[in-house]
């Protein structure tokens, strides 16, 4: 049979990658981790190993998932996953010389044997540590031209932050150009666990922050936020152009997003930067506040504010930007200080820092 150059050269590289991909096994990994071990058991760990594994299955390799290193196969990358406290952690950093920082965040990455056989330890003084140094690890995989080389660590690592928080902010200012990223469940997943591999430990969703001043407002979607989120019982506060449905899942979608980014151990920070309800000389904004008077805008910011924590729990703390008049009612409940009605004593409303710099040692 006569072939043509191209019919010759495409049947030759077919043949050549059959040959390479079938005679070619990748090796497998064991991911050994303690369930009863505190730090390795927290749930943003076992989110973290799960990504781990998923890595590991996408690059070819097989994955086992193992409570023991005795059990895992001869042959196999063995990956031990453990808090700083726990036994094989303590021994395997003790032999390769490295001191792990009794520090939030710290982690380490140490080479060496369990009972004869070699693993690679991923070790972290708390949860969040053990995090970063499982997604270390797939980062690893995920850009190796080889992934089992990818473990081919011959020298023990630790690390810690240099600040304690590292935070990035998305802002919704548009109804046109936010709506749809707002409401994406596909995309925050996959772009939360971007932050989280590249060690922000804080995710900060604004809200209200579009003006300085409330003058000429044409796009109001979220400006003064807590309508377009909840109705409060005891007012008949709401956006008329909004309909129910909407606001519902409004909040529905700000409850998966505050759960998203703790699920991956980082802290979801709610910014309420307007407080005002009245736009001035805006003859055609798209939406507005209704029922909100001078008299009943502070107890009902504090109201707003109590209901939106219990409704979504996975909120780590709020930024505020207000006059200091409209929440001494915040701080109250009905004139006394109180340390369960209050989502200021909750200790729930903070400040935000700019990330610098990560320290290895």
């Amino acid at each position: 049979m006569r072939l043509s150059r191209r019919e010759f050269v495409k049947t030759g590289a077919t043949v050549a990658a059959a040959g390479v991909l079938g005679g070619a096994t990748q090796p497998g990994v064991s991911i050994v981790v303690d369930p009863n071990e505190a730090i390795a058991g927290a749930a943003p760990v076992v989110w973290a190993a799960k990504e781990l594994e998923q890595t590991l299955a996408a690059a070819g390799l097989t994955v086992h998932r193992l409570e023991q290193v005795s059990r895992a196969s001869a042959d196999h990358i063995c990956i031990v996953v453990a808090g700083s406290t726990a036994a094989v952690a303590r021994e395997m950093l003790k032999a390769s010389g490295v001191t792990l920082a009794a520090v939030p965040e710290a982690l380490a990455l140490v080479p060496g044997k369990v009972g004869g056989r070699p693993v690679i330890l991923a070790c972290g003084h708390d949860a969040r540590g053990l995090v970063y140094a499982l997604l270390d690890l797939a980062d690893r995989v995920q850009n190796a031209v080889d992934p089992p080389a990818a473990f081919d660590i011959h020298k023990a690592s630790a690390e810690q932050p240099a600040n304690a928080v590292r935070s990035a902010m998305r802002l919704f200012s548009s109804d046109v150009e936010d709506k749809p990223w707002y409401k994406d469940r596909e995309m925050w997943p996959q772009y939360l666990t971007m932050l989280a591999a590249q060690r922000f430990n804080r995710f900060h969703l604004a809200l209200g922050l579009g003006y300085d001043f409330l003058r000429q407002v044409t796009d109001s979607y979220f400006l003064f936020a807590y309508p377009f989120l909840l109705s409060v019982p005891g007012y008949n506060v709401h956006v008329p152009q909004l309909p129910d449905t909407e606001r519902d899942r409004n909040l529905e979608m700000l409850r998966f997003i505050s759960e998203q980014t703790v699920a991956r151990g980082m802290q979801f920070q709610l910014g309420i930067w307007m407080h005002g309800y009245e736009w001035l000389d805006s003859p055609s904004p798209n939406y507005t506040i209704s029922g909100l008077t001078r008299e009943n805008h502070g107890a009902y910011c504090r109201d707003a504010v109590r209901k939106l924590l219990q409704a979504c729990p996975a909120i780590g703390g709020i930024t505020l930007r207000t006059a200091r008049a409209a929440w001494r009612k915040a701080a109250t409940n009905s004139g006394r200080r109180s340390s369960t009605a209050s989502p200021l004593a909750a200790g729930k409303l903070k400040s935000i820092c700019t990330p610098r710099a990560w320290t290895r040692t």
